[in-house]
């Protein structure tokens, strides 16, 4: 390497570590471009590497390429073109990239580390495994890679396991915010609430503007039953004030409406296979082309088939997973939209700052949460009489705009079974069941379920979720019940998996139990429609009021009460008389489908009316 070719590398060298990219890149492509530079695989690999943190993949991986050629076994040129085509989605070209880069220098735990990072987003759990295996028999056992091994754990439902390694990595690293975060996570899929949000409080003590943690708290103190709603929405508020302040800028005139169709933007990471299209797909499908003029702003990162199937249903798509909050706000405003849905809340890849840009006249949040967003630049949480009772501006910081119908519509996938007879009657005692996550399992529900069991002779419990796969998880929960007096044989804990094992499941199930005080979302659907009644508790609204919503609009109303005493007698009730459960089983799934839970055409018109009048309202007061 001549001189003047390494006195630009340090150069480069000197600008990046000062965190000056601007002059990095000036001085990178200098030296790319320089006939100095061709003959050196460490000038192209510094080029390459400058290229990718300021975002130039391209470039990024041309000068890679151009490094590997030249650079023979060195193992650094096939690491940073690995980095270059993960940023691009290129999975299956990185981790070619990386064996080869570990070939060459086993010694190194960043090639393996990107690997297992890799393969992990591309659900690859097996050849995860796999890969920290061979990174522990070549002695890498690092707090890093414990914490991989806890991830990869928690993917197979190892809940036991992932505690274990999660522990271990906060051990090894110390008090590292990341570790206190992952392991609430863990703890948190094994419905310890309050251990959970201990760490989590942890992890911001540590590193205060880690949002993250921030996040994951929210979601775990929807859940806790000790917290008012009051002292929710405190939290939601917090969040809000530190990490979505409106920017110092001019606030953007409403565009006039002037005889056009309003403009409605969605915007949402969840445009793929996810629970949201059963549920925003008979909106889309619905709306009136002659009335409003959709458009999509999609922030998924990981597109599948099911995005394509989204694309045209809207008006118009962008794609804005590769735009920040700034420029997809000027996306926004740009398209004249007259109303901005926020469609995922505080769910993982939200985009919830944007909004706080105030890009559109109205802004609302609607379906992909179910809590309020805390943001005081969304005008409306878009809602119905039932899950946004009189008091609700206690719970949210939004606006309640009810519906004059149920705020949902429901288009189950079609490849659900039919329900089947009554398993009561084959089996000779009734099972009840409850299919949601243990987070929303706390101790009253246990308590509560406890006394049914009792009350009703020989009834079982079926609990169906992905802890279940873990020995330990069951054994705890088994130890929650025997506190209650409740013996592990009257409980059945299992997971089922793939669909449509979860769906079929429900032809053991006679009465679906709701938990509280935060309901069940996507699982009461699918029970309802599976043919078991539902016995539901008002508690916190809006999250508490889902089986409020699902019930009244079957006219079942009788099957929500108001009272953990009420809720254990109706329940009680409702497994003494097996005849009536096989009556309400055979026509429920019809009750269901003539009701207005899946009237798509029916949620549509009253949403186009709300934004309509949402529109003019603001217009009004601007």
């Amino acid at each position: 390497m001549t001189d003047q070719v390494a006195a630009a590398i340090a150069e480069i060298a000197r600008y990046a570590n000062a965190g000056t990219w601007r002059e990095a890149l000036a001085h990178a492509r200098a030296l790319d471009q320089g006939s100095a530079a061709s003959n050196h695989p460490d000038a192209k690999l510094v080029c390459a590497q400058v290229y990718l943190a300021t975002g130039f993949v391209g470039e990024a991986k041309r000068a890679a390429n151009e490094a590997v050629e030249l650079a023979g076994d060195l193992p650094g040129p096939y690491l940073v073109r690995a980095r270059a085509a993960a940023t691009n989605g290129e999975g299956d070209a990185a981790l070619a990239d990386l064996d080869a880069c570990i070939s060459r220098a086993p010694a190194s735990p960043d090639a393996r580390l990107l690997k297992i990072e890799i393969l992990h987003r591309l659900g690859r759990f097996e050849q995860v495994r796999q890969a920290l295996d061979e990174a522990r028999r070549a002695g890498f056992d690092t707090p890093e890679f414990a914490r991989h091994r806890s991830v990869n754990a928690m993917a197979f439902g190892e809940i036991t396991l992932a505690e274990a390694e999660a522990r271990r990595a906060i051990e090894g690293a110390g008090d590292i915010a990341a570790a206190h975060q992952w392991l609430g996570t863990v703890l948190l899929q094994d419905g310890r609430v309050t251990e959970a949000r201990s760490e989590f409080a942890a992890a911001i003590r540590l590193s205060p503007d880690d949002e993250k943690a921030w996040t994951d708290d929210l979601f775990a103190a929807n859940y806790d039953p000790a917290l008012s709603v009051g002292a929710l929405k405190t939290l939601y508020v917090q969040w809000a004030d530190k990490f979505a302040k409106p920017p110092d800028a001019p606030s953007m005139p409403a565009p006039s409406i002037g005889g056009r169709r309003l403009r409605v933007g969605y915007l949402s990471q969840d445009l793929r296979t996810h629970s949201i299209r059963q549920f925003l797909r008979p909106l889309l499908t619905n709306h009136d082309g002659g009335r409003v003029e959709t458009f999509a702003y999609s922030a998924t990162t990981e597109p599948d088939p099911e995005t394509d199937r989204f694309k045209p249903l809207f008006s118009s798509w962008r794609d804005a997973s590769n735009l920040d909050d700034a420029a997809l706000a000027e996306q926004i405003r740009a398209d004249g939209i007259d109303v901005l849905v926020d469609l995922a809340g505080h769910t993982a890849g939200s985009r919830l700052k944007v909004f706080s840009r105030k890009p559109a006249p109205v802004q609302a949040t609607w379906l992909g949460y179910g809590g309020t967003t805390g943001v005081p630049e969304i005008d409306w949480y878009i809602g119905d009489s039932r899950m946004l009772p009189p008091g609700v501006e206690d719970a949210i910081t939004e606006g309640p705009w009810r519906l004059p119908r149920p705020c949902f519509a429901y288009e189950p996938p079609t490849s659900m079974p039919l329900p089947g007879p009554l398993p009561a009657l084959r089996r000779g005692y009734v099972t009840f069941a409850s299919f949601s996550r243990l987070v929303r399992i706390n101790d009253d529900v246990v308590a509560a379920w406890s006394r049914i069991l009792d009350r009703v002779p020989n009834s079982r419990l079926f609990l169906n979720a992905l802890a279940f796969v873990d020995d330990g998880a069951r054994k705890r929960m088994e130890a929650r019940f025997a506190a209650n007096g409740i013996s592990a044989d009257r409980l059945e804990l299992r997971y089922t998996r793939p669909q449509p094992a979860t769906w079929l499941a429900y032809r053991d199930v006679d009465i679906a139990l709701d938990p509280f005080p935060h309901n069940g979302g996507v699982t009461s659907f699918e029970a309802l429609w599976m043919g078991a009644p539902l016995v539901s508790k008002r508690d916190r609204p809006p999250l508490g009021r889902y089986g409020d919503c699902l019930l009244d609009a079957l006219e079942m109303d009788d099957w929500c009460v108001d009272t953990v005493e009420s809720y254990i007698e109706r329940a009680v009730r409702a497994a003494a008389d097996v005849s009536q459960l096989a009556e309400i089983r055979a026509g429920l799934r019809d009750r269901m489908r003539s009701s207005a839970l899946c009237d798509g055409p029916g949620l549509a018109r009253a949403m186009e009316v709300a934004f309509a009048e949402m529109r003019e309202r603001a217009s009004v007061s601007a």
